[in-house]
């Protein structure tokens, strides 16, 4: 089966009170989709190209279609405000196998 995975790279600009809830809620709005994280951060080795200075977040569900209802959920949309006023994201969706 093809999975679904959500790329994201993130660049917060405003680490506080946003940021730490927005980071408190996300796994319980991906527990309900079961979307898990496969990278969270970490070093990065770029060897070819340029890469933006952000965190690097790849989750994965199940299918593409599980990736999409996740994002477009109610549970994860409310707390999108509180990432939107603390970071600036790159996020896109992608269908593949593992």
């Amino acid at each position: 089966m093809t999975k679904g995975y959500i790329f994201a790279e993130v660049t917060v600009h405003t680490p506080g009170a946003e940021w730490e809830e927005y980071s408190q809620k996300v796994q319980a709005t991906l527990d309900a989709y079961g979307g898990v994280f496969l990278v969270r951060g970490g070093a990065k080795n770029v060897v070819e190209g340029d890469v933006g200075t952000g965190t690097i977040v790849i989750l994965e569900f199940a299918s593409l279609q599980r990736a999409e209802e996740w994002y477009a959920s109610t549970a994860y949309q409310q707390i999108v405000p509180l990432r939107l006023g603390s970071a600036d994201t790159r996020i896109v969706c992608l269908s593949g196998t593992r």
